[in-house]
């Protein structure tokens, strides 16, 4: 007998690729399972996950796992008004709204209320930041974002490999330099272990970064498009999941964690800026911390394009 849930929220993203017809479980984890329908990847998620453009998020309640619920990689996903899960789950799509990505912030930004907010964050992560992946990172912005290289024998594998061309592209991007930024975009997409690799979760961050300061700060966009397409043009270097999440966010697109957060930079206060960088931490196991990194460095290098 299957089980019944019922979807709350469709990305606008995962309701396109439902229209692929019927898909195929891609693979499990405790939180999410993700189905491939078409070609695209729709990430089907527990209560506690937050929503995305990929994802459709469900009334399944926290302390389960979906990895508990007999779902298997490889098994076939039927589309209708509800999704069937071979004999195991069904979820009804009747009740979800679909949730659609900004790509610029609420209100009238104020230059140096944004920069005093900056500094906020910047102070709050590396504090507060996770060390596992580029977490590392987050105390050594100053030291980036100034050509520097800072040295620390306790860095990760990653951060240490990812850290010369993060770096360099930070150069590159404020420079406008698109051969550059390609040629560097190639060391940095795939860069790290699992299905949303450090290096690619610090170009979404700086991606979304770039974009959002262009257009809730009058910059220039079509500037921030052209280094935002230089990035993604070798995104096919990566998985599957972060390619898509790699060309949401060469639009400016992320999920709505990260969305609250550069609210809260462009226009809110000092506690919002702390407690929604906490909750961008929190985001899987080191995607959080990476994605940090690169919105604190696209920030400042969308600052100089403004």
């Amino acid at each position: 007998m299957r089980r019944s849930a019922k979807a709350t929220s469709i990305g606008n993203a995962a309701f396109d690729a439902l229209k692929n017809g019927d898909g195929e479980v891609h693979s499990v984890f405790k939180r999410t399972f993700n189905v491939l329908f078409g070609g695209e990847l729709v990430g089907v998620a527990r209560s506690d996950v937050t929503r995305s453009p990929i994802n459709l998020v469900t009334d399944i309640p926290p302390n389960e796992s979906m990895s508990s619920l007999g779902i298997d990689k490889g098994m076939q996903v039927k589309v209708d008004d509800r999704l069937l899960i071979d004999e195991v789950l069904e979820i009804s799509l009747k009740d979800a709204t679909i949730w659609r990505p900004r790509n610029c912030v609420d209100g009238h930004p104020n230059f140096e209320h944004v920069k005093k907010n900056l500094k906020i964050l910047e102070k709050f992560v590396a504090n507060n930041g996770r060390r596992e992946g580029l977490g590392q990172l987050l105390s050594h912005i100053d030291e980036i974002a100034a050509g520097k290289r800072p040295s620390a024998s306790d860095f990760s594998e990653v951060a240490e490999a990812t850290l010369p061309h993060l770096a360099s592209l930070f150069e590159a991007v404020r420079s406008g330099g698109v051969d550059e930024i390609k040629k560097i975009s190639r060391n940095l997409v795939g860069l790290g272990p699992g299905l949303s690799p450090s290096g690619d979760d610090a170009l979404v961050g700086l991606m979304v970064a770039l974009w959002w300061s262009a257009n809730s700060l009058g910059g220039d966009i079509e500037r921030v498009k052209k280094i935002n397409e230089a990035i993604v043009s070798c995104a096919d270097k990566t998985t599957l999941l972060s390619q898509q999440l790699l060309r949401h966010a060469a639009r400016g697109e992320t999920n709505e964690v990260v969305e609250i957060l550069l609210d809260g930079i462009f226009v809110g206060e000092p506690e919002d800026v702390r407690v929604s960088a906490q909750r961008v931490l929190k985001i899987g196991e080191t995607s959080g911390a990476d994605m940090t990194v690169g919105i604190l460095l696209g920030l400042r290098a969308g600052f100089t394009l403004l």
